[in-house]
């Protein structure tokens, strides 16, 4: 039965794509990743576009472009050593597109960020490994260079740094619908929010955690390390219902 179901639904989709439009099951209640982005669609949430910042090799980008497919998708990635990699993106989709920086509050500013030997845990004032100096530039300035428009899902993989991102996106914030913040338990580095205070700045401007995904515990002793919230605008109809049936 399961295979007729989404049979049916390739075969609508087919004929939905002309008039831009695309079914998607609604997702269970698993707490992955995937399941996660799944939801902001199911919640009924307009994105047009979408930037990934802490973009990596792009493939967080390609799997979000599965669910929504006619979003435009900016990463932003300071490492060199994946510029192979999303330029082959950029090539084969023609809605990916990406920024060699590291996203901050002041534009044409430069930082130094720390290369971890697996490079995935590069980050900006960590600790340990190469140091090296890349430019900065704000999501402001993107979106505006870019003339991006309409509503904007903001995903943060960014090893504590969320704070002067956020600074540097004030008028993008104004557009935002969604945002998913890698968030830890712990202080990483100096000026670094634990998850609980990330929840509370956020609220001030204007946005809710709704949703959680990827929990993961330390190595160290089993507790827990860090986890991806999902923050929607405090009007949403999601918390106009109060009740849990």
């Amino acid at each position: 039965m399961n295979s007729i179901i989404s049979r049916t639904i390739r075969i609508l989709n087919y004929l939905l794509k002309p008039v831009g439009a695309k079914i998607i099951g609604r997702s269970k209640d698993n707490f992955d990743m995937c399941s996660a982005i799944k939801r902001i669609h199911d919640h009924g949430i307009l994105i047009n576009n979408v930037i990934d910042i802490g973009g990596s090799n792009g493939i967080w980008s390609i799997n979000a472009m599965k669910i929504f497919p006619f979003a435009s998708f900016v990463a932003i990635e300071p490492l060199v050593e994946r510029e192979k990699s999303l330029r082959n993106l950029a090539q084969r989709f023609t809605n990916f597109s990406f920024e060699l920086c590291v996203a901050g509050e002041t534009n044409g500013e430069t930082a130094m960020l720390n290369i971890s030997d697996d490079l995935d845990g590069s980050t900006i004032n960590g600790c340990g490994g190469e140091l090296r100096q890349v430019p900065v530039k704000t999501i402001d300035a993107i979106v505006s260079e870019r003339s991006m428009d309409g509503t904007f899902l903001l995903k943060f993989d960014t090893h504590g740094y969320e704070l002067p991102i956020l600074k540097g996106a004030r008028h993008t914030l104004n557009k935002t619908s969604v945002l998913i913040i890698e968030a830890y338990n712990y202080q990483v580095s100096d000026n670094s929010l634990r998850f609980h205070e990330i929840c509370a700045y956020l609220e001030c401007l204007g946005f809710r955690c709704y949703d959680i995904a990827d929990l993961m515990l330390r190595e160290y002793d089993k507790s827990l390390w860090q986890m991806d919230l999902f923050f929607c605008r405090n009007d949403e109809n999601i918390f106009k219902y109060p009740h849990y049936k």
